[in-house]
């Protein structure tokens, strides 16, 4: 199901324009689809189809949510995960961040909150449940609610 952005307005979510995410993953058709939808909202894109180039990204243009694949090749997701949350750059250290996989196990789950993510979600993605997730936390972000430690899973 495909969301409108008068989707926003109905649940009382935060409004979405102009909040800068970044997508990592390995799959450019997933990266296609998703970022369309984000910008159906006014949303600012940038994508990456690797731990490694979303780095180069993150050193040059500083997202408000990070969205990520944990399945990828030569570095998955929670490597990456990790290793944004160890830069020693606040601003980036602590950007919140989505699990998307394909994988619905509690062990997947777990580890995804362990290794830095606030929220993860199942593939096939709903999107109005992936437009509720980036609302959520950028309103944590924005009053200062979120934490490295918070979870929510769908």
């Amino acid at each position: 199901m495909i969301v409108n952005t008068s989707f926003i307005e109905q649940n009382n979510l935060l409004p979405l324009n102009g909040l800068r995410v970044l997508l990592v993953d390995d799959n450019v058709d997933n990266l296609e689809i998703v970022g369309i939808i984000l910008k159906e909202f006014s949303m600012s894109v940038m994508a990456a189809t690797s731990a490694k180039q979303a780095r180069e990204i993150l050193m040059k243009w500083i997202p408000d949510i990070l969205i990520s694949d944990i399945a990828m090749p030569d570095e998955d997701g929670y490597s990456f995960i990790r290793s944004v949350r160890n830069l020693k750059d606040e601003k980036i250290k602590y950007i919140p961040a989505i699990a998307l996989t394909s994988v619905d196990l509690e062990e997947w789950r777990i580890l995804a909150f362990e290794s830095g993510f606030q929220m993860y979600q199942v593939k096939p993605i709903d999107f109005n449940i992936l437009v509720t997730l980036i609302a959520q936390l950028a309103e944590q972000a924005t009053t200062g609610t979120i934490s490295p430690q918070s979870e929510t899973s769908v």
